[in-house]
């Protein structure tokens, strides 16, 4: 069963979250221009958690948050355009923050570090992704573009070899671009496509709605990336590069705002359904598999009054509060998040967890949630 904590007021909710290495550590943004930083979070009790840091530069909503398992680094992007690298002084026992110019002129939306952490990816509303660096000589980080986008930049993911970028964009398309960046990639690995330089795109393909999600596989082998049309597309580049094929599902759920691969045959989308969807690989066929949470047992319904002053109330609470005469069974909430999940984070064995509007911080253990392990390769 999933573990929820009620972290944030759900007035406020939480928009973005992001661990440390050894997770112990959780990194969120109340849906606002602050982010917290909460210590002890391995213990299973929110009572046991401690708000460590409250760090508020940006001026605006943060939009998404990556925490570096190699450097440590923490990087958040906002709508008020900026990013800022946050870096742990441990003399101070303080984040310092180091502003990172973009040079958009909208919300930056989504951030992503490279695996190498020597690198971070900013998807924006200005129809770019900033890709930045950071440059020891002159103590600063440097934005380099990618242009080539027709409408807003929803998503960004990196290739595991670090030099390769995926984009997931309103303009129905997903791109796979080169971020080879010459200055600190010492030499190109270009997957099976033919070399090219920065920002030159490799391949694109559409789907019927926005590009909500991008996703690489452990390998590298596997793209997918999702459509606001509840559609998931799945993109095998082992054996070609430009002629890859795609392989394109659509399920009866409502759409995926963001999704991870836990192994090489199995990929967890989460969204508007507020119910982690699981796509399973067999042989070299992709296919929706199930919901990871069962619907929970009907709990027992008291009595009804039937007649007095007691049905009088009842009825007047159902008109007031559900616009109906009685209460259902289908009003009540089968799942453990009661809003669209907006973010996910692997933690590790298949593991995940995931925030939402209604302020929980909800940890997925796939052992308990009745998935085979060993046919899925998640170890």
């Amino acid at each position: 069963m999933p573990k929820a904590i009620d972290l944030i007021d759900p007035v406020k909710g939480i928009s973005a979250h992001a661990w440390n290495k050894d997770r112990t550590q959780l990194a969120v943004c109340p849906n606002d221009n602050t982010m917290l930083i909460y210590g002890n979070c391995q213990a299973a009790d929110k009572k046991d958690w401690k708000l460590l840091h409250t760090l508020d530069e940006h001026d605006l909503l943060i939009s998404a948050i990556d925490w570096s398992p190699v450097t440590n680094l923490i990087v958040t992007c906002s709508h008020d355009r900026n990013s800022f690298v946050w870096t742990f002084d441990e003399k101070e026992g303080k984040w310092k923050p180091s502003l990172v110019i973009l040079r958009i002129d909208r919300a930056a939306l989504d951030v992503k570090w490279s695996p190498d952490g020597k690198k971070f990816a900013v998807a924006s509303g200005a129809k770019c992704v900033p890709v930045c660096y950071f440059e020891a000589e002159h103590d600063w980080w440097v934005a380099k573009m990618i242009k080539k986008h027709r409408s807003t930049v929803l998503k960004v993911a990196w290739h595991p070899n670090s030099q390769i970028l995926a984009t997931g964009s309103s303009d129905f398309k997903c791109r796979v671009f080169s971020a080879f960046v010459r200055q600190i990639d010492s030499s190109q690995d270009s997957l099976n496509f033919t070399p090219k330089a920065f920002a030159e795109d490799y391949w694109e393909a559409g789907a019927y709605g926005w590009v909500d999600s991008v996703a690489w596989s452990p390998s590298g082998n596997t793209l997918a990336f999702s459509g606001h049309d509840s559609s998931i597309q799945f993109v095998d580049f082992s054996k070609a590069g430009d002629d890859a094929p795609v392989e394109s599902i659509r399920f009866q759920q409502l759409p995926v705002q963001d999704c991870r691969f836990v192994s090489e045959a199995a990929l967890v989308g989460v969204g508007h359904d507020m119910n982690p969807l699981l796509f399973t690989k067999s042989g070299s066929t992709w296919s929706f598999s199930r919901k990871l949470e069962e619907k929970k047992a009907e709990a027992k319904v008291e009595k009804k009054a039937t007649s007095g002053v007691a049905a009088a109330r009842a009825l007047f609470q159902n008109k007031t509060s559900k616009g109906q005469d009685s209460a259902k069974t289908s009003d009540r909430l089968t799942t453990t998040h009661e809003s669209a999940i907006s973010c996910m984070q692997l933690t590790g064995g298949g593991n995940f967890s995931t925030t939402a509007a209604d302020g929980k911080v909800v940890m997925w253990e796939m052992n308990t949630l009745g998935v085979d392990m060993n046919a899925l390769g998640i170890h």
